[in-house]
Order: C-alpha cells, then sequence, then structure tokens
C-alpha cells in the first residue's frame, strides 16, 4: 500500500508541475499579445479604414505605416515614360478593382529631351530674329510656361547656349546686319566659319585659343564675337589646316 501511495504522489506532483509550467507558458503568451482595445479605439479604427486619405495625411502617420498601407491598398504600379522626355504615365491597381492614373513630370538631365524643346527652340529663334535680348527671351518662355531641366525658370545665359549650340536657324539674327564693322576686314563667327569650311563651334574654339583675332561687338543689349581678320588671311588658315601633313624622308 506504501508503494502505491508513493507512485501516486508522485504522479500527482508531476501533474501539479506539469499544471503550473502550462499556466506560466499561457501567461507568458498573454503578455506578448496586444492590449484589448476598447470599443471606442475599435470605432476609430473602422473609420480611419473607410477613408484611406485621412489615415494616409494623419500627423500620427509615420513614413513606415505608410509603405504598409501602400502593401496593403497597392496591387500593381506600371510607369510609361514619353520617349526620352520629362512627362510621365502612372497607372496604379488598387484592392478592389480600381485604377488611377496620374501624369508626373521627372527631372531630365538635357534641353533636348523636353517633349517641346523643338518649340521652345523655334521660339527663341523667333524672338531672337525680332531682336529682343536673351533676358527678354528668358522672360517670355517663362510667361509662356516653359520650364529648363533642372531649374524652376529659363535665364539669359540658357538662352545664349542654346543658341550657340543650335544655331539661330536660317540666316542670322537682323540685329548682326547692323553691328558696326569694317567690311571685309570683320567677320560674324558664322561668317569667318563658312569662310574656313569649318563648324562654327572650332572657329569659337580657334577665337578663344588665339589662331583667330577677334572682339566683343555691342549693340544695345546685345553682344556678337567678331574675327579681325582679312579674307586672305582667313584663306591662309584654311589653307593650312586642309594641307596634308608631310613627313620628311630620312637622309
Amino acid at each position: 500500500m506504501r508503494l502505491v501511495a508513493r507512485t501516486l504522489e508522485r504522479d500527482w506532483e508531476a501533474a501539479l508541475a506539469a499544471e503550473r509550467a502550462l499556466e506560466a507558458e499561457h501567461a507568458r503568451d498573454l503578455a506578448r499579445e496586444p492590449a484589448r482595445l476598447r470599443a471606442e479605439e475599435l470605432d476609430a479604427i473602422r473609420r480611419l479604414a473607410e477613408d484611406i486619405p485621412a489615415l494616409w495625411h494623419a500627423p500620427t502617420t509615420t513614413q513606415a505605416d505608410r509603405q504598409a498601407i501602400a502593401r496593403l491598398v497597392l496591387e500593381r504600379v506600371a510607369v510609361r515614360v514619353d520617349g526620352n522626355s520629362e512627362h510621365v504615365e502612372v497607372a496604379c491597381d488598387w484592392a478592389g478593382g480600381a485604377r488611377t492614373c496620374h501624369a508626373l513630370v521627372r527631372p531630365v538631365r538635357r534641353f533636348e529631351q523636353l517633349r517641346g524643346f523643338d518649340r521652345i527652340l523655334a521660339m527663341i529663334r523667333d524672338l531672337r530674329g525680332q531682336g529682343c535680348s536673351a533676358a527678354t527671351v528668358a522672360e517670355r518662355l517663362n510667361a509662356a510656361g516653359w520650364r529648363p531641366p533642372k531649374r524652376d525658370a529659363f535665364e539669359a545665359s540658357m538662352i545664349q547656349r542654346l543658341l550657340f549650340r543650335h544655331g539661330p536657324g536660317k540666316g542670322r539674327p537682323i540685329w548682326s546686319g547692323n553691328v558696326a564693322r569694317e567690311p571685309g576686314a570683320e567677320w560674324t563667327l558664322h561668317e569667318a566659319a563658312e569662310r574656313l569650311g569649318v563648324h562654327r563651334h572650332t572657329a569659337y574654339r580657334w577665337l578663344r585659343e588665339g589662331r583667330l583675332r577677334g572682339r566683343m561687338a555691342a549693340r544695345g543689349t546685345q553682344r556678337i564675337w567678331l574675327v579681325q581678320m582679312s579674307g586672305d588671311e582667313l584663306d591662309r588658315i584654311r589653307a593650312a589646316s586642309l594641307a596634308p601633313n608631310r613627313t620628311r624622308n630620312p637622309a
């Protein structure tokens, strides 16, 4: 009998120990669970769930919260860039089957990437042909709603760079023919480049390097480079640049 009693006692103690272990584990699980929300808190959550924009813009919503919201309600995003331009179309497919489309403007590196670049350049050439200064052209472009890449507004220096890179178009600006200069001894960069048989960029580089002589002429607010050399001098430079390199025969 004593043996049976001791066995029952051991089994009872083991059962009590197992029960205490389960109660401790259950207490730990309960401690890890979030606190139960009150009824008014549950009502507030339901109202916010029905108004995602209010939840998104709430001052207590963090960036991490917004990322979690987007993952829950946004199923697919399709982005289409208009060529290589600044214009982007974004289509968003939302949970529940709704789709929204958005037109965005992205930053680009070069003027030539702008979708309306041809119209911008035509407007610049037209205004310059009317005798407008670079500053006035910039003001007109800004007033018309055009915007340059990486800047908020056009400036005179941008207009000058664009004209230098792309030229004034057919003919030269009407004011360039009205600059006082010595006939046969002073030439515009375009005239000198044509006589030399090189691109105007090359003529400008030669001018900056001292290979050509010149001066900056002014007419009102306009500025224009004049090459100060005779036609014979320009012809000699052209002949020298076209002459093939001669190597001496070994003695």
